[in-house]
C-alpha cells in the first residue's frame, strides 16, 4: 500500500506538469540555469536570421516584439549550450531554462558561494561535476565521477560501502562520510551529528555536484573537509519525454529504469523508477536497491520558483568485511569469517521529502528557502553486535540576497540561517549468526545543529572584489540510555564562530587569481563522545582547521585550453585520534594536530569540435592531478587512561597517497559514436599511523563505447558498453584504516575491489 501512494503521488504531479498560455505578439520571460535555478544576466537572444532581438537583464527578465505568431528564437550564453526555443501561440509568459556546457567548467555558473558567477570568477576552490563526468562511468557509482576533481577521493569496494575525502579530511572516518557537509538540492543531507551516507541517492538522477574544498563554514556551517552541493536532474526546456533504460553486467548486474521528463514554462517535472541488483565481486557482497526520485520546479509567477522533491530508497546490502594481506594473495573474493559467520549486513528504507522556494522581492532583495524531512530504519548486523536504528530528522535553511546598490564599492549582503535535529532511536543485540539475540542497550540520541551565517561581496574596483563571511554554530547532543541511565546526559559544544575572507582579482580570459583564508571546525560524531567506560567524555571537542589558499584559474590558446590550479596549506589541531579498546569499543581524544599542504590541478583541452571537424563534435583530453604532503605534526596516541603509549609526530599521515592522476580522453562524433577512456594512478599509501604497513601503488584503465543519436523525430537511442579495470589489477579501493588483529592475528586492512569487468546498457527516449 506504501509503495501505491508513492506511485499515485506521482501520477498527480504527473498530470499536473502540462500547461498553457495566450500569445499577443509581445513575449516577455525570465532566463535561467536549469540546474542551479540562478537567473542569468546577459542571455542574447536573437531571431533566426541571427538579428539581436533583446538581452536578459536583471533577474534574466526579457522582453521581446516577433511579428510571426509561429517563430524559433536562439537563446545563447558562455558556458551554457546554446537553445532554440519554439515559439507559439500559446505561449507568450517563457521560463527558458539553459543548460551548462561541460566543454569549458570555468565558464560555468556555480552557486558554492552565493555569487551566482562563472568558476573562473568565484573566489575559492569549487571542482564541477556534470551530466557529462557521470555518463562517463558505469552507472553504478560516482566513484570515477568524484574521482576526476583533483584533491576528492572517494573510496569504494561493494555498492553498501562508501568513504569520500577532501584534502585528506574524512578519510578516518570509520563508517559513512565524516567532516563534509553535503546538500541535495539545498536541503542536508548530512545528519545533525555531521555523519552522512549517500547509498539512497540514485547517480543516474544527478544533474551535477558542486565541491567546494576545504572550511566553508561562512556560508555553511561544519566540516573542515568542504561541501558537495548535490543537484537532481532537471528536464531539458521544451521536452516531453518518456525513457526506458537497462543495463547488464559482470557479477550478474541487473537495472532497470523508467524516466519521465518535461520542461515546461509552468512546471519542470523529472521521475524516475527502479530496481537494481548486484551479485558483487566477493562472497557475501550482494546488493538490491528500489527507487524512485521526482524533482518538480514550478513557476508561479514571475517571482517565484517551487521546488518538491520526493526520494525513497530500499537497499539490502550484504558487507564482506576486511581481509589480511595473507587472505588476499590466496583468494580476494573470499569473505571475512566473522562477517560471513554472522551475515554482516545493512538492510534500510530512506526517505526524503523537501520543499524550496525561491522568492525575488525586487531587483534588490530575495530570498531562498527550504523545509525538509529526512528518515530511514536499519537492521544492520555486525560481527561484534546486531544494530536496529530508526532515524528521523527535520529542518530547514533560508537565505536573504541584498544588493543596495552602492554608488562606490558596490556589495552584495547575504544572511541566513540553518537548522537540523536528527532523532535516532538504537537498540543494540546479541548477533546470532544473523538474528537478533539478547538486548545490549537502547539508547536514543537527540542532536540539535543550528548555524547563523553572513557573507558579503564587495567591488573595490571592476575587476577586485573582496568576500567576508563568518558564522556563529551550535551543536548539542541529548543522549538517552534506558538500560544505564548513569550514561544518560547532554553534551553541549561549545559554540563555534568561524570566519572568512578571500581577495579575487580578473586579469581577463587568461588569468582570474584568488586569496583565501578560511577556518572550519567538524565535531565528533555522537557515536565518538563516549569514554570507555560508557560516560560521556566530557572534554571532547571539534577539530578546528585553518585553511590558506591560492587559487588561479583561466582559459589559454583561444579559450581551448583551460585550467585551474590550487596551492593550499590547512593545519587541523584537536583532531580525533582513536583507540580500538576491543572489538566493537573503540574512544576518541583531541590529542592530534596534522599539516595538509597540497596542489591541485586541473586541465582541460578542446583538442578539436564541430567548428573545425566534419566528423568530430567533440575531442578533449583531460587531466587532475593532486599532490599531498600531509604529516602528523603532534600525534599521540592515549589509552584508556589518557596516557601516551605511542608517537607518530613527523610520520606520513594515514590513508593519504602523496600522488593522485586521472586522466582521459572523450571522443564524440556527428554519427552519435562516442568514446569516453580514463586512467586513474593512486600513489603507496600508508596503512595505520606508525607508517609499518603500506598499500601498494596501483593504476586502473576504463574504457566506454556507445552510439546515441535521434532517429527520427520521436526516438532518441543509447546503447553502450563498457570494461572497467582494463588491465585486470588487484587493489583495494576502500581501506581499513588502522586495522587491528585482536588475539595475535594480522591486520584486515584490505577491502579487495573487482577485477576486469563489463557491463552494457539500453536506453530508448521517447519524445511526446
Amino acid at each position: 500500500m506504501k509503495s501505491f501512494r508513492y506511485y499515485y503521488l506521482l501520477m498527480v504531479f504527473v498530470v499536473l506538469s502540462i500547461s498553457a498560455n495566450a500569445q499577443d505578439g509581445t513575449i516577455t520571460g525570465h532566463i535561467y540555469d536549469s540546474q542551479t535555478r540562478q537567473p542569468l544576466v546577459g542571455v542574447t537572444i536573437k531571431n533566426q536570421a541571427e538579428a539581436l532581438l533583446s538581452q536578459s537583464e536583471q533577474g534574466g527578465y526579457f522582453k521581446i516584439n516577433l511579428n510571426s505568431p509561429d517563430s524559433l528564437i536562439q537563446v545563447a550564453m558562455l558556458g551554457y549550450k546554446t537553445q532554440w526555443v519554439k515559439i507559439n501561440q500559446n505561449n507568450n509568459d517563457l521560463n527558458i531554462q539553459l543548460d551548462e556546457d561541460a566543454i569549458n567548467l570555468n565558464e560555468v555558473r556555480v552557486t558554492g558561494f552565493n555569487e551566482g558567477r562563472s568558476n573562473k570568477e568565484t573566489a575559492g576552490s569549487i571542482g564541477l561535476i556534470t551530466t557529462k563526468n557521470i555518463e562517463r562511468g558505469n552507472g553504478l557509482s560516482i566513484q570515477p565521477a568524484l574521482n576526476s576533481i583533483p584533491g576528492v577521493k572517494m573510496e569504494q569496494s561493494t555498492l553498501s560501502e562508501a568513504r569520500i575525502s577532501i584534502r585528506g579530511n574524512g578519510v578516518r572516518a570509520s563508517y559513512g562520510i565524516r567532516n563534509i557537509k553535503i546538500y541535495v538540492n539545498e536541503i542536508p543531507v548530512t545528519e545533525a551529528d555531521g555523519t552522512t551516507r549517500i547509498e539512497a541517492l540514485d547517480m543516474n538522477s544527478i544533474g551535477r555536484a558542486e565541491i567546494i574544498k576545504g572550511p566553508a563554514s561562512s556560508i555553511y556551517g561544519a566540516g573542515v573537509g568542504g561541501v558537495i552541493n548535490f543537484q537532481l536532474q532537471r528536464s531539458p526546456y521544451q521536452e516531453q519525454s518518456i525513457e526506458l533504460s537497462g543495463q547488464v553486467g559482470s557479477y550478474n548486474l541487473h537495472r532497470f529504469a523508467t524516466t519521465y521528463r518535461n520542461g515546461g514554462d509552468k512546471m519542470n517535472s523529472y521521475v524516475s523508477v527502479g530496481w537494481q541488483e548486484y551479485d558483487g565481486y566477493r562472497e557475501h557482497s550482494s546488493d538490491m536497491r528500489r527507487f524512485m526520485t521526482a524533482n518538480f520546479q514550478f513557476f508561479p509567477s514571475d517571482k517565484r520558483i517551487i521546488t518538491v522533491l520526493l526520494n525513497r530508497t530500499t537497499q539490502h546490502s550484504q558487507i564482506p568485511g576486511g581481509l589480511t594481506l595473507d587472505q588476499v594473495n590466496t583468494d580476494p573474493t573470499q569473505a571475512n569469517a566473522s562477517n560471513l559467520d554472522k551475515q554482516a549486513g545493512r538492510y534500510q528504507n530512506w526517505t526524503r521529502i523537501g520543499l524550496g522556494q525561491r522568492y525575488q522581492f525586487n531587483d534588490q532583495f530575495s530570498n531562498s528557502s527550504s523545509v525538509f524531512t529526512y528518515f530511514y530504519d536499519l537492521d544492520h548486523p555486525l560481527p561484534y553486535a546486531y544494530l536496529r536504528n530508526y532515524y528521523q530528522s527535520y529542518g530547514g535553511r533560508t537565505r536573504f540576497t541584498y544588493e543596495p546598490n552602492f554608488a562606490i564599492l558596490p556589495t552584495q549582503f547575504t544572511l541566513g540561517a540553518e537548522f537540523n535535529n536528527g532523532i535516532t532511536k538504537g537498540s543494540q543485540f546479541v548477533n546470532n549468526q544473523g538474528t537478533e539475540g539478547a538486548i545490549n542497550s537502547t539508547i536514543d540520541y537527540n542532536n540539535d545543529n543550528f548555524s547563523l551565517f553572513y557573507q558579503s561581496i564587495t567591488e573595490l574596483s571592476e575587476n577586485t572584489d573582496l568576500i567576508l563571511g563568518l558564522s556563529y554554530n551550535s551543536l548539542n547532543y541529548n543522549v538517552k540510555n534506558y538500560l544505564d541511565k548513569t550514561q544518560s546526559g547532554t553534551k553541549k559544544f561549545d559554540p563555534q564562530v568561524s570566519p572568512r575572507i578571500a581577495l579575487s582579482h580578473n586579469f581577463g580570459e587568461a588569468l582570474s587569481l584568488h586569496a583565501s583564508v578560511s577556518s572550519g571546525f567538524s565535531p565528533p560524531s555522537s557515536s565518538e563522545i563516549k569514554n570507555v567506560d560508557g560516560l560521556i567524555n566530557p572534554e571532547i571537542q571539534a577539530e578546528k582547521a585553518i585553511n590558506y589558499e591560492i587559487n588561479a584559474k583561466g582559459n589559454l590558446l583561444k579559450s581551448k585550453l583551460a585550467y585551474d590550479l590550487s596551492l593550499f596549506k590547512m593545519d587541523m589541531k584537536g583532531e580525533l585520534i582513536a583507540q580500538s579498546v576491543q572489538q566493537g569499543i573503540t574512544i576518541y581524544n583531541n590529542s592530534g594536530k596534522t599539516i595538509h599542504n597540497g596542489i591541485e590541478l586541473a586541465l582541460s583541452y578542446q583538442l578539436l569540435n564541430e567548428e573545425n571537424s566534419n566528423i568530430i563534435t567533440s575531442l578533449r583530453p583531460f587531466t587532475a592531478i593532486t599532490y599531498s604532503d600531509f604529516k602528523f605534526d603532534d600525534y599521540k596516541k592515549l589509552n584508556a587512561d589518557n596516557e601516551v603509549i605511542a608517537d607518530y609526530s613527523g610520520n606520513e599521515l594515514t590513508g593519504i597517497a602523496p600522488w593522485v592522476v586521472m586522466a582521459g580522453l572523450d571522443l564524440e562524433t556527428k554519427l552519435g559514436l562516442y568514446f569516453y577512456g580514463s586512467y586513474f594512478y593512486n600513489d603507496k599509501t600508508p596503512l595505520n599511523d606508525a607508517n609499518t604497513d603500506y598499500h601498494s601503488s596501483y593504476h586502473i584503465v576504463n574504457t566506454k563505447i556507445g552510439f546515441k543519436k535521434q532517429l527520427n523525430e520521436v526516438f532518441v537511442v543509447n546503447i553502450y558498453g563498457g570494461i572497467d579495470n582494463l588491465l585486470n589489477k588487484k587493489y583495494s579501493s576502500i581501506l581499513s584504516l588502522n586495522a587491528t588483529g585482536f588475539g595475535g592475528a594480522a591486520p584486515a586492512y584490505y577491502n579487495p575491489s573487482p577485477e576486469r569487468n563489463g557491463y552494457a546498457g539500453l536506453s530508448i527516449k521517447y519524445l511526446l
